[in-house]
């Protein structure tokens, strides 16, 4: 080995051996000042201890407290949502940082905090960091368009039934619902008028297949709505159609109606008790009856008569709306019929039909017995086996769009009558039309035959107008006499008058108007303004001004008959009486308007039965025709004494008590005058019009 490289490998190893002494004294030394911790040190330190602070200066490690991050809002990580903006709360460790999604968030001296967050629509997610552990949540945010919807579960409905759909959608939707292969744009409810909320209904009506062999699977309702550029789809529970249970069916061509025999049982009977029975339409379920889109009869309705027996339905459908609750039985023939009705505006509730186990003839033979010429009625007779239903029709009739349940009528198109006879299968003898019958020209008796040309159990008696609209009402009445059953029509004949010097025209030659002088007694209708609110409420208002017309009628010569002379409560059966007792050739009902809408303002003029058209246009054009009025309502409504059929019936609203203008000319006695005569002007051209 070279000397130097020897010399050069000792003082390495002498300088390696002087470190690890150096090391070896620095670990002793350290060792014991950690046993001498907590010992006082009297002298200074020393070169040696020196070293040691030096080494100690170094920070402390973190020492762990425990606390640890705590979400304590939303307890779960994974939450749906239908408001913009959420708040989450919780604690963590102040001495420690806390971010979310990167940001830092603030807190209190005690670790605890809010964060608030404004959502985007759809799946929000945030990660929450904190002494090395993350916590992850995802809200997702809904912006609600459709607030409920119905139906949504599955359900079950008979064959031929109407299915009524509804959405709870935000106001201003565009709103649809497919179904069966056919897609709806739905119309706003007529009861939508909820201003402190954002939400309205839509409904929809479909009609389910009828005359089925089978079960059929319909699939689900598809409900969509879109607003403000954003959409929202829900569907429903699958919807089943019932295979049919028809005992017998009818063309509907033949029977327009499109009514149909339903299986009820054959044990259960209910009997019409009440004076008078509205039909209802009977294929609907009880779900469908729950929005009260179909809680009323239409004009494509008849009454059925005291009397009147079917096979029904042994419990009853129910529609139940807040704190209104009514009670249906469904008849074989296709009708719901009340089971009981609240007399209003009484409180109590009048039995309609009774219900009872029996047995019915499986058949009705029908016997043309006489149609008779009266003074004020043309009265038809027929005998019966037993008191069955019937369908009675006006025809053809075009209504503005029956599914949205619009029954305006554009024009009076209507040039027969039908009534077709329920369970029929003989229709024996002719009917013979007197040729100075006011009414009709002649008739025809229809065999109906169904789809496969096959005879079904109804026959249709068709009575021809002599001119198309030509009709003025209509009652019937099933006779007492258990010998003959006869079922006895009475049509009302126009009234004949003549020219007169009155300051009309006409003579009304003893015309019977009844005039319904709306509310009275308890019920006090609309308010009255300010300090008016009870003094000249709506119920005073009617009878001021009913009082008045029936001073400018009697001036024609019509005999007048006021369902109220007094502050006296006045049903709405006491009505339907004095309407069959005395048999009128007209009926004009007094009201006052009434809104929230303070501007709201003018003259309306309703009807419900397209005879009723004519002469409630006479009346609206006649009070246009005054300076009373700038606004005007002119329309179909299901007003209770619209649906009447025994006459026309016009239901004036004359001017709202809301309106300060209209108010203060409902208490003016000389307008009163001015409306008075107006009405009655607008009364004598319906009866000039029906010469």
């Amino acid at each position: 080995m070279n000397s130097t490289l020897k010399k050069t490998l000792i003082i390495s190893a002498a300088a390696l051996a002087a470190a690890a002494v150096a090391v070896a004294a620095v670990l002793v030394i350290l060792k014991a000042g950690s046993r001498a911790a907590d010992a006082r040190l009297d002298n200074p330190p020393s070169s040696s201890s020196s070293a040691v602070q030096a080494v100690s200066s170094e920070p402390p490690a973190p020492v762990d407290n425990g606390i640890r991050l705590v979400i304590s809002s939303p307890e779960k990580s994974v939450i749906s949502v239908t408001a913009p903006e959420f708040t989450f709360s919780g604690t963590s460790d102040r001495e420690e940082p806390l971010t979310v999604n990167g940001t830092a968030i603030e807190r209190t001296e005690d670790g605890s905090f809010t964060y608030s967050v404004n959502l985007n629509v759809g799946k929000n997610v945030f990660a929450f960091e904190h002494k090395g552990e993350t916590k992850t949540y995802t809200v997702n945010y809904r912006y609600v368009i459709i607030e409920s919807y119905s139906p949504s579960k599955a359900q079950t409905y008979p064959s031929g039934a109407t299915l009524v759909v509804n959405v709870k959608a935000r106001k201003g939707s565009a709103v649809t619902a497919t179904f069966n292969g056919s897609t709806q744009n739905l119309t706003v409810a007529n009861n939508s008028n909820d201003e402190k909320s954002d939400f309205i209904s839509f409904n929809g009506v479909f009609e389910l297949p009828k005359d089925n062999a089978q079960d059929i699977n319909l699939g689900k309702i598809v409900f969509k709505a879109t607003h403000a550029g954003k959409s929202e789809s829900f569907s429903s529970g699958a919807i089943t159609c019932k295979k049919s249970d028809i005992i017998v069916d009818y063309d509907p061509k033949a029977t327009p109606t499109g009514g149909k025999y339903m299986n009820v049982g054959s044990g259960c009977i209910a009997e019409i008790v009440g004076e008078t029975a509205e039909t209802f339409d009977g294929n609907v379920s009880a779900a469908s009856l729950k929005n009260g889109s179909v809680d009323w009869s239409r004009p494509t309705n008849n009454y059925l008569p005291c009397g009147t027996v079917d096979y029904s339905s042994p419990n009853p459908v129910i529609y139940e709306s807040g704190s209104v609750k009514n009670e249906y039985v469904t008849l074989r023939a296709g009708y719901r019929v009340y089971k009981q009705t609240r007399d209003k505006p009484n409180t109590g509730y009048k039995q309609i039909t009774k219900q009872y186990i029996g047995t019915l003839p499986d058949h009705n033979e029908i016997k043309a017995a006489v149609i008779e010429n009266g003074d004020t009625h043309t009265v038809l007779t027929v005998n019966t086996d037993w008191k069955a239903p019937f369908y009675f029709d006006l025809l053809p009739q075009a209504y503005a769009n029956p599914s949205t349940q619009n029954y305006n009528v554009s024009s009076v198109t209507f040039r027969y009558i039908d009534i077709t006879f329920c369970y029929a299968t003989v229709f024996e003898g002719e009917i013979a039309i007197p040729e100075d019958n006011p009414l009709f020209e002649r008739a025809e008796i229809i065999k109906n035959m169904n789809a496969g040309g096959t005879a079904v159990r109804d026959y249709t008696l068709r009575l021809f107008l002599k001119k198309q609209g030509a009709f003025y009402g209509w009652d019937c009445a099933y006779n007492k006499d258990n010998k003959d059953v006869q079922l006895v029509f009475t049509f009302l004949n126009p009234r004949k008058i003549t020219a007169a010097d009155n300051e009309y025209g006409f003579n009304l030659n003893g015309a019977k108007i009844l005039i319904d002088v709306g509310h009275g007694g308890r019920d006090g209708g609309a308010a009255g303004l300010g300090s008016f609110a009870n003094s000249y409420c709506e119920k005073v208002a009617n009878l001021k001004l009913a009082e008045k017309i029936k001073a400018e009628l009697e001036k024609t010569g019509a005999k007048v008959i006021m369902t109220r002379t007094g502050d006296t409560t006045s049903s709405t059966f006491d009505k339907i009486s004095i309407l069959k007792r005395e048999k009128p050739d007209y009926c004009i009902a007094v009201h006052h308007n009434s809104s929230v809408n303070g501007g709201a303002k003018g003259f309306g003029a309703y009807y419900s039965n397209a005879f009723s058209k004519k002469p409630s246009e006479f009346v609206l054009a006649q009070t246009k025709a005054t300076p009373l009025y700038s606004d005007f309502i002119f329309n179909w409504h299901y007003y209770f004494m619209c649906r009447i059929t025994t006459c026309p019936v016009v239901l004036t609203e004359n001017g709202f008590m809301s309106n300060s203008s209209d108010f203060s000319i409902i208490r003016n006695d000389a307008k009163n005058t001015e409306k008075a005569k107006a009405i009655t002007r607008g009364i004598v051209d319906h009866f000039r019009s029906i010469q």
